[in-house]
């Protein structure tokens, strides 16, 4: 297939561009040009690059004639995040197969656990709400084939995961490396879902090779278990080979005592307490993740402290 991403130097991209030119499609990524895949690959000289400002094209009205211009049999929007970006994408396209990168968010907090993907949707925040009103006007029109996959907390080598603390401060792995010790709120209980890079694009690349299974249908990108902040912050700590040391305290003063914005990115993941079922993915597209939870973070972390 001739195949746009839009936004493919990204984290999902850097691993979806390159196994698209393994697997003999022809890529074209759309990109401001603003950065490098996060890992160097040699496929990447068979693709051809478009640079755009996606914001600018969009606010002149041009985008969804650029994209259309490149005569996609596919494309992959992977930095979607309006309902009107994606209805001046999909207007211009005719027949197309867009498989849309979604969120967890879009769901709010998880009640029944795992939550699958025809579980009432109830989403909180500017991100969430946007991410669910996207997939609703996607699978309403019958202009282009869709396909939603919704990704939990994208993690891999290059960049911060949300650590055990369900924020990305730094100074939690940082303590945890240097004598296994963390400050959690309350007792710890609450889920943080990982999923690795690879496997997000994996299960993009999944929907493209196989529309009819895919199109009309959203689906779960996670990896097959999820973490407490405990288990979370007790894996790190033995990673770096020291016994546990974690205090938990009350949420008033855990949010005392953690930078404010940090406390804001903790309270938006332990107030979903995410956690995600990948059977649909598995039954319909024989999709199953290739990393643990427990091998995503840690080759995140290890990464981060090697680079710093």
């Amino acid at each position: 297939m001739r195949v746009v991403v839009i936004g493919g130097t990204g984290h999902i991209g850097t691993y979806l561009v390159p196994s698209l030119v393994r697997s003999g499609h022809e890529a074209l990524v759309i990109s401001r040009g603003a950065r490098r895949p996060y890992r160097e690959d040699p496929a990447w000289g068979e693709v051809e690059m478009v640079r755009c400002d996606r914001e600018a094209a969009e606010a002149d009205g041009e985008f969804g004639a650029l994209v259309a211009g490149l005569r996609p049999d596919a494309v992959v929007d992977l930095t979607c995040f309006t309902i009107t970006q994606a209805e001046q994408l999909v207007r211009a396209l005719d027949g197309q197969h867009v498989v849309h990168t979604g969120s967890i968010w879009s769901y709010g907090p998880s009640t029944l656990v795992p939550t699958t993907e025809d579980a009432p949707k109830h989403p909180y925040g500017y991100y969430g709400v946007n991410k669910l009103a996207i997939e609703r006007y996607l699978m309403d029109q019958d202009r282009v084939r869709a396909s939603v996959v919704h990704p939990g907390h994208i993690s891999g080598p290059g960049w911060m995961p949300i650590g055990p603390a369900g924020n990305v401060d730094p100074a939690v792995i940082e303590s945890l490396r240097t004598d296994g010790s963390c400050t959690l709120p309350d007792r710890g209980g609450e889920t943080v879902h990982h999923v690795h890079a690879e496997d997000v694009a994996g299960l993009h690349q999944a929907c493209l090779e196989q529309p009819d299974a895919a199109a009309g249908e959203s689906f779960n990108s996670v990896c097959t278990q999820a973490l407490t902040l405990r288990g979370y912050a007790e894996l790190v700590a033995r990673h770096f080979e020291h016994e546990p040391k974690i205090e938990f305290v009350p949420w008033a003063e855990f949010e005392k005592t953690t930078d404010p914005e940090q406390v804001a990115i903790t309270l938006d993941h332990i107030g979903r307490s995410p956690v995600f079922s990948m059977d649909k993915a598995r039954d319909a597209l024989g999709f199953v993740p290739k990393h643990s939870v427990t091998d995503t973070v840690i080759e995140a972390i290890d990464a981060w402290v090697a680079s710093h």
